[in-house]
């Protein structure tokens, strides 16, 4: 079971002085978006683990995650430091969803802070990934609470795709 806690923003709902702070696009729609960015479709975030030695940084172990505000972990990822300009937000209700979300970093947090009040669900409730094109970089939140830094695009190892395409 995952707790989440509430925070609740000063700011009312997704808007910032009446613009909408993000975009929502489909799943197809950013797949096309994002395939030369990341290097392929989004289904290779599933094997996002089996990334080239070298392309992926290991920044840390969030503990005891699932009982700690949405802020809270975002605030320890310290995402500002590998993201920059207009970026990618893709959790696991985005799959269910059919979105994939799009916006200035800066508005992350404010994004983050609300979501549970907009989607009656926690924001980190199970694999997150944030895409910063401009960086050509991932930041990838598992469920575990294990966060990793990856360079763009994905590059798998030959032997991982061998690995891959016996399992498919």
């Amino acid at each position: 079971m995952i707790l989440c806690i509430v925070i609740y923003s000063k700011f009312d709902g997704i808007k910032n002085n009446k613009m909408e702070i993000y975009k929502k696009y489909t799943m197809d729609k950013a797949d096309r978006m994002l395939q030369p960015i990341i290097g392929g479709e989004l289904i290779l975030l599933i094997y996002i683990s089996f990334s080239l030695e070298g392309r992926f940084k290991f920044l840390g172990k969030i503990e005891n995650w699932e009982n700690q505000s949405d802020t809270k972990i975002l605030a320890a990822m310290n995402f500002k430091r590998y993201l920059s300009d207009d970026i990618f937000i893709i959790n696991d209700n985005s799959y269910i969803k059919d979105e994939v979300y799009f916006m200035d970093v800066r508005y992350v947090e404010l994004f983050v802070s609300d979501y549970l009040n907009k989607n009656s669900e926690c924001f980190f409730n199970g694999d997150a990934f944030f895409i910063s094109p401009a960086r050509k970089t991932l930041i990838e939140f598992q469920h575990d609470g294990y966060i990793f830094l990856h360079q763009l695009p994905i590059l798998i190892s030959e032997n991982e795709k061998k690995v891959i395409s016996v399992k498919g």
